[in-house]
């Protein structure tokens, strides 16, 4: 569990980050693969990144960063992966 330093922390790099990003158009997508705490997780990596200055892609050709949110505890969730990847 996140401490409030953590959380601190965390907050101060995202700030960091946006004054990093500022004026450019950069976009991100992500893939979800796993579980409802993948979803979870998933939904904080997105404000995350949408604080920092990114903006959402459907599309991860167009995106300036790609990430897969993955379930190592069931297998068909990283078989997903794999697929996904090998598709391109």
């Amino acid at each position: 569990m996140n401490t409030i330093n953590d959380v601190k922390k965390q907050k101060e790099y995202i700030e960091k980050v946006k004054k990093i990003n500022e004026g450019k158009s950069l976009k991100y997508n992500i893939y979800t693969m796993g579980c409802q705490l993948n979803e979870n997780d998933s939904e904080k990596i997105c404000g995350m990144l949408e604080n920092m200055g990114y903006t959402k892609t459907l599309d991860f050709k167009d995106a300036d960063i790609v990430i897969f949110n993955t379930c190592c505890v069931r297998e068909n969730a990283e078989d997903k992966l794999f697929r996904k990847t090998s598709e391109n």
